[in-house]
């Protein structure tokens, strides 16, 4: 998407917007619309705030609701079957007219301005965090269902149901230490419905990160989902090797590092699924996030009026302390 603007009035654009973003929707979307929902799915598409569902239910119309898997599918892979057939030539310029037109111009302008706002707000949050706190400790911690529950679905009908069980364990479990949670919802046509989820806790009240992640991970596999869940422990020192900026573990203050992270793991965050809403109901919001409480507020305002030699003489305390145990 970056850089679409300047390739709006070439060819190069049209091959690389109908392989890689559209292709994906569309894909995702074939599994949403049966002939019976077809004209429900198709009116919300059209109607849709976001560029990418926009321009796949504008796409949709004209496509045989009974074959439209086979013909999407012929478009993107040359498939020459007649019962598939259908006019790439005048697909792609239908297509070229659309993400030109003012209207798509319109949606696609609000909808990145949203993803921003979402990342610069999602990151103050990380950032106040970190301030309050002499030691934040972040688990990064994806939940998901197997393959085989993946197959129909009561996964995304019973998905929201089962975050905030685990929420509420999550903060139940470590009420003396949890302070907070970022939740991404996203839907992959092969993945399904998952979660990606930030879990902020004061890293000087608990230690092992790995392990309680862990923890967690086996209580949404084993408890809340029944054996059906699926976790991806990203606090493990092999994942963690494998970022250039690490923003899982634990961190002191203004930790020049852990800050780039934030940003990069903010944006993640903010970045818009548009299928997720449109296959979970009830799904509004697909970025959640607590908001800092009333003594969080207060420790943040006491912090920001320290006198200048107060706040490094904690911060001169915070770095002599305790390191931290990442064993698992």
């Amino acid at each position: 998407m970056k850089g679409i603007h300047h390739e709006m009035k070439s060819t190069k654009w049209k091959k690389a917007l109908a392989k890689k973003i559209l292709q994906k929707q569309l894909a995702q979307l074939c599994g949403l619309m049966s002939p019976y929902a077809y004209a429900s799915v198709l009116r919300k598409l059209i109607e849709s705030k976001d560029p990418w569902l926009w321009l796949a239910g504008h796409c949709f119309i004209g496509i045989d609701p009974y074959n439209h898997e086979g013909q999407l599918n012929a478009l993107f892979n040359d498939d020459q079957h007649p019962d598939n057939y259908i006019d790439q030539a005048q697909f792609l310029e239908s297509l070229d007219q659309l993400v030109k037109s003012s209207a798509f111009q319109k949606i696609y302008k609000n909808y990145v301005r949203q993803e921003q706002q979402l990342a610069h707000s999602l990151l103050e949050y990380i950032k106040d965090l970190n301030k309050i706190y002499s030691k934040l400790m972040v688990i990064r911690l994806d939940l998901s269902y197997g393959e085989i529950y993946t197959t129909d679905w009561e996964p995304e009908r019973r998905v929201l149901n089962d975050w905030e069980l685990f929420h509420e364990y999550a903060a139940d479990a470590f009420k003396d230490s949890f302070i907070g949670y970022a939740a991404k919802f996203e839907y992959g046509a092969d993945k399904g419905i998952h979660i990606h989820t930030l879990l902020f806790f004061d890293g000087s009240v608990v230690r092992q990160d790995v392990s309680i992640a862990k923890h967690l991970g086996k209580h949404w596999k084993n408890t809340i989902t029944q054996g059906a869940g699926i976790y991806f422990n990203a606090n493990t020192l092999k994942y963690k090797a494998r970022m250039k900026h690490c923003a899982v573990g634990v961190f002191k203050r203004s930790d020049a590092n852990f800050l780039i992270g934030a940003k990069e793991i903010a944006k993640y965050f903010a970045k818009k699924d548009p299928i997720v809403r449109l296959a979970v109901p009830g799904l509004t919001q697909t970025l959640r996030r607590s908001s800092p409480t009333l003594q969080q507020k207060a420790m943040l305002e006491k912090r920001g009026t320290m006198p200048l030699l107060a706040q490094v003489i904690a911060q001169e305390n915070a770095v002599c302390g305790d390191e931290f145990s990442y064993t698992s």
